[in-house]
């Protein structure tokens, strides 16, 4: 806040007043106390009132739009004094307006009979005529403090002195009343006074959500629920309480609320709201609970082990279910309680004796007092690094066109036990389950997979993994799902048309370059104009590809479309959705370090995709390992395409792709941002063989793959040393990341071993290769199930790759799959190209 004073020192008509530049909405409030009349003041300025008495009483007020730096004031009289006092707010709206009066003792109310909202601020002048005395007696209503208020005297003459008093309070609320008497009697004649009240702007912003909404109690025909505290820039003033839609009663300030005269087994909605002074309400939390007489205890707690050391052990478990709620838990170390029930769902012990096996056991407490059956682990207090034994036995017990089930006998541990079991679909681990017996699904019909079992213990160390090969069913029924072109839109997540679109061809792709082209035969009656436009409007319209149920790519319109009136045609092209346009404004986030880059793409999504873009998007994949650091600003945010591709080309980063899903919560189609793992790129299982299910293939050389080239010595007594060299010319043309490992054998020496590994880098440095395979398309060719950047077996027999002299393949080869090209209806049928991606080590 600014303050001003200005007392006339000449006689003048004229007089100004400066002060620092306002800023934009700041309120500039001015005092002006004069003898003679104000014939005008600067332009802009409201007059609130005036008193005309002997001495005259005026305030003025304007809302800045930004620079002011002077005030002035014109009078009818020159030789008569003036007083001007300049105050500038921030952030203050007029609310209540001025008053005046006479008189030895007067008081001064001001407004209506209402409380001082929060925050305001109040200013205050007072001129008076007093003859042989001074101004220090004057009383203040009760309650009202006039702490900080400042004097102004000025003398004219020696009988004469005018008194004021012009200052700033923050009241704190309603504990002062707007109408309260301001007194002023300390012998003297009051002229004339006033003052003016102004407060923060209109609030209309609404209280955080209630949140942790939970049952705390329940009967067979009542249910109790409380939740935490709202938060409100200018207070929370109370909940309001919702059942089954309807208001129950007025608002409270209470945290809690029981609702009675329910009927015991029936589902109710309960819902809770905060609304603060200005009546801005927030949105409600919820839930759904029956009142029931539940007699019957929760679920059984899981304990696990979280940490271990000598002499010291900690468990954790998650909450079990139950009918109501589960309040708290029963601890036990050795069949002993372990004080009173608490509500935490961990529990440490130390000091006990290094070694020494202790039976530790949990149960569970809901509303109604039901207990659970105590869950037990047994564990030796000292450090663990065993990992379970292997499990046995591993067999396939069925095997269908798209699912293969496995079963195994259980492995043991010498401390804290079995977890669970890890399931892999070639080196990717997909589940991890308790039990011992999977099934995995949504396999390709006459395909062989490689499928593998591991164990682990609650600490997470882990067993060596038991392989089994596994063969699908071949799919026999001679016809493939037929294609369906479905129109959405983007921004309302809903459909708008289905077209049999002509001349289709798209291809999905690592790190999101596919595209989709395809025509619209306008001389069809059923196209009209409403359907072309909904089909063509770029940026918005999604065109969905599906087979069949399967939903097997995505793509948005973009421009231009291309029209041929001789044909009647218009040609249409799509974009993968991994274009996502990001929000215009982003606030600066700071540094962010030591992040992995997966938690970087969920991230992004979360600041950076619209509304929209949320409800299509999610992430999946392969966890980083790499912590990575960065740092993001508003003008970096451009398109989430741009932040992903940098951040999977920085440290930590990772091929990507984005995976068509199925969102089968909500019924609708999804996209799914999938990490590919350089390291270990998952095994599809498929087998490329030409001649065989290959129609034909070509081959390009390209530069840029990245290349990590191994050699490898065997000494004499069955030793190993390893030394490499490393190539890495990231990401050129856009190609993704491969590496592969290549073994040299006889290599007698150490400094053979060296030339060898220098070769073959040199080597490696050289053209890197891409091949396109052409399918020989039959019905159970599913290639909406193969994974991009999965690994693909390579089997060529030709002029380029000659059998070798045992009848063996003369490139057997696995490579990883880079883009899929799909083209329903060409002149040869449905094609399929399927695009590899290698780097070959020529060393003879």
């Amino acid at each position: 806040m600014q303050e001003r004073v200005y007392t006339t020192q000449t006689p003048s008509t004229s007089h100004t007043i400066t002060f620092s530049p306002t800023a934009a909405d700041e309120r500039i409030v001015a005092f002006v106390m004069s003898y003679a009349g104000v014939t005008g003041v600067s332009l802009g300025y409201d007059s609130l009132e005036w008193a005309s008495n002997t001495i005259g009483l005026r305030i003025y007020t304007k809302l800045s739009s930004g620079g002011d730096t002077s005030f002035s004031v014109s009078l009818g009289n020159s030789s008569d004094r003036l007083f001007i006092w300049i105050y500038v707010l921030s952030d203050a709206t007029e609310n209540y307006g001025s008053a005046s009066g006479v008189g030895t003792s007067t008081s001064l109310r001001i407004g209506a009979n209402e409380p001082i909202p929060p925050g305001c601020v109040m200013l205050l002048g007072v001129s008076q005529y007093m003859v042989g005395t001074d101004n220090s007696s004057v009383s203040w209503p009760s309650g009202f403090s006039h702490k900080g208020y400042g004097l102004r005297d000025w003398v004219e003459g020696t009988a004469r002195r005018v008194w004021s008093s012009t200052a700033v309070n923050t009241f704190p609320g309603s504990s002062v009343s707007i109408n309260q008497a301001l007194v002023v009697n300390n012998g003297g004649t009051t002229y004339a006074w006033g003052a003016a009240l102004f407060g923060p702007p209109e609030d209309e912003t609404p209280p955080s959500v209630p949140s942790n909404l939970r049952l705390t109690g329940m009967t067979p025909t009542s249910v109790t629920v409380a939740w935490d505290a709202s938060t409100d820039d200018t207070g929370v003033a109370g909940y309001g309480l919702y059942l089954n839609g309807i208001k129950a009663g007025g608002d409270q300030s209470a945290r809690t609320k029981t609702f009675s005269s329910l009927v015991s087994g029936m589902s109710y909605n309960i819902q809770v709201d905060a609304v603060d002074a200005k009546g801005n309400r927030s949105e409600k939390a919820e839930f759904t609970v029956t009142p029931i007489n539940d007699t019957t205890p929760p679920e059984t707690p899981v304990v696990r082990v979280t940490s271990l050391g000598p002499g010291r052990i900690t468990v954790a478990w998650e909450r079990p279910y139950d009918q109501s709620a589960v309040v708290a838990y029963g601890v036990y170390l050795n069949g002993v309680k372990q004080g009173a029930d608490q509500t935490a769902q961990t529990k440490t012990w130390t000091n006990l004796t290094p070694g020494a096996v202790y039976t530790i056991a949990v149960d569970a407490l809901d509303l109604l007092g039901n207990r659970s059956v105590k869950g037990v682990k047994t564990v030796k207090a000292q450090s663990d690094t065993t990992a379970p034994t292997a499990p046995a036995g591993l067999a396939v017990v069925t095997a269908s066109k798209t699912s293969v089930t496995l079963t195994w006998s259980a492995s043991t541990d010498d401390n804290v036990g079995v977890a669970g079991y890890g399931l892999y679909l070639g080196s990717l681990r997909i589940a991890d389950i308790t039990s011992r017996v999977f099934t995995y699904s949504g396999l390709t019909p006459g395909v062989t997979y490689n499928l593998g079992v591991d164990a682990a213990d609650d600490l997470g160390n882990r067993s060596a993994r038991v392989l089994i090969q596994a063969t699908t069913m071949e799919d026999l029924s001679g016809q493939a799902p037929p294609y369906e072109y479905v129109l959405y839109d983007w921004d309302r997540h809903a459909p708008l048309d289905s077209l049999p679109l002509q001349n289709v061809s798209f291809e999905l792709t690592l790190e999101g370059n596919g595209q989709l082209t395809g025509d619209i035969p306008l001389y069809d009656e059923a196209y009209t104009v409403g359907r072309v436009e909904a089909a063509t409007l770029p940026e918005r319209t999604m065109l969905l590809v599906f087979r069949g149920e399967q939903f097997v790519g995505g793509f948005r319109v973009i421009d231009p479309q291309d029209y041929d009136s001789e044909t009647g045609v218009l040609r249409i092209t799509a974009e993968e959705v991994t274009g996502i346009y990001a929000r215009r404004y982003v606030a600066f986030t700071g540094p962010r370090a030591g992040t992995l880059a997966h938690t970087e793409i969920v991230w992004l999504l979360e600041h950076n995709a619209s509304p929209a873009d949320k409800r299509w998007l999610t992430f999946d994949g392969v966890a980083g390992t790499v912590p990575v650091d960065r740092e993001y600003r508003a003008e970096e945010f451009t398109r989430i395409l741009d932040q992903v591709n940098d951040v999977a080309a920085g440290p930590g980063g990772f091929t990507w792709w984005v995976k068509p899903s199925w969102d089968a919560v909500n019924d609708r189609p999804r996209f799914t941002f999938t990490r590919v793992s350089r390291d270990t790129p998952p095994d599809t299982g498929l087998v490329l063989e030409y001649p065989g299910n290959v129609r034909r293939f070509s081959r390009s050389t390209r530069r840029g793959l990245a290349t990590k080239t191994w050699g490898q010595l065997r000494r004499p007594d069955g030793g190993v040393m390893l030394s490499s060299v490393t190539k890495d010319d990231l990401h050129v043309d856009g190609w993704p990341l491969l590496e592969d490992v290549f073994q040299f054998d006889g290599v007698t020496s150490q400094e053979a071993l060296n030339a060898e590994t220098q070769r073959a880098s040199a080597a490696a440095a050289g053209p890197k290769q891409l091949f396109e395979f052409v399918l020989a398309v039959t019905p159970n060719v599913r290639w909406w199930e193969w994974e991009l950047g999965g690994n693909a077996q390579v089997v060529i027999s030709d002029h380029l790759y000659p059998a070798k002299p045992d009848g063996a393949a003369g490139l057997d080869r696995a490579m990883t799959i880079v883009s899929l090209r799909v083209e329903p209806d060409s002149a040869e049928g449905e094609l399929i190209t399927i695009t590899t991606g290698e780097h070959t080590v020529a060393v003879d």
